[in-house]
């Protein structure tokens, strides 16, 4: 199985022991605890074939999308009216009829739309891998990247499309998976999600010249679970600051974000946990 140069068509082998990788992107009615799955988009892998996934679902009574939410994707809530929940959809089956400890569940920030998935008593028993935070690992800010030598300014999938993949590159995609490219669309994303894939494993093969396809996901899935220490701030009034140079210059404001950011913790919100193991390890 060549996991750098995927050339798929279509019809799943189920009797196949390989495992499948699930790309898979959500819209959803928000960000919170309680908000659901409007819109479904995976592209189901498995050795030269794939299955594309691709759902609007729909809300139960009461429930509407959040207008920030609607402003980002564009999903008005007479476009789901009269669908089938998500709960109830064909993607949720199918998502269910996929989900095993032998097949690798793939996004890019997966605990934001695993956490949807969960909003709908998903409980998934995938292998996990977050290209979010693999890329946190695998790419640094400030490095040169693609044909036209942009400096990388953050991990975004947007920002690494149009670093990495040429208009051509995009349009090949689409004739092979059908759907079209655009940010905030499920599938779009997914197409996105899956080229930046290819690249991922590209990275850590020259990183780890020695391991296999199969060795590389699962030191994908390891990537996923690893922190990352945070070089410079992103936010605030030192936005753009290192770390150690802030501990240097105001200590206090570093021991404040982090007994912040640990008294969230408890209390059940989500955190940025590479940001809170930063701050453990300078002033915790």
């Amino acid at each position: 199985m060549d996991l750098f140069d995927f050339d798929f068509s279509n019809d799943l082998d189920n009797s196949s022991s390989e495992p499948k990788l699930i790309f898979f992107d959500t819209e959803t009615t928000g960000s919170s605890k309680d908000d659901k799955v409007i819109e479904f988009g995976a592209i189901v892998a498995q050795e030269e074939k794939f299955e594309v996934i691709e759902e609007r679902c729909g809300l139960r009574d009461a429930e509407l999308i959040n207008i920030e939410a609607m402003a980002v994707h564009g999903i008005r809530n007479e476009e789901v009216e009269g669908l089938e929940p998500f709960e109830s959809s064909k993607s949720y089956r199918s998502l269910e009829e996929l989900n095993s400890a032998n097949n690798y569940l793939i996004a890019h920030n997966l605990p934001f739309d695993l956490g949807m998935l969960q909003n709908h008593a998903f409980e998934s028993k995938f292998k996990h891998i977050d290209t979010l935070q693999c890329s946190r690992h695998l790419f640094e800010v400030g490095e040169t990247l693609g044909d036209y030598e942009y400096t990388l300014p953050n991990h975004k999938l947007q920002t690494f499309r149009y670093i990495l993949f040429s208009k051509a590159d995009e349009e090949q995609a689409i004739e092979k998976y059908g759907g079209d490219i655009k940010a905030h669309n499920a599938l779009g994303d997914v197409i996105i999600l899956k080229l930046f894939f290819e690249k991922l494993m590209q990275r850590a093969k020259t990183k780890e010249p020695s391991l296999s396809e199969s060795e590389l996901l699962e030191h994908l899935v390891e990537l996923s679970k690893k922190s990352v220490m945070v070089k410079s701030f992103s936010f605030g009034k030192y936005k753009g600051k290192l770390l150690r140079e802030v501990l240097e210059i105001d200590r206090g404001y570093l021991e404040w974000l982090y007994k912040d950011i640990k008294k969230r913790q408890k209390s059940g919100e989500s955190i940025d946990e590479n940001m809170f193991n930063t701050l453990k390890e300078l002033v915790g």
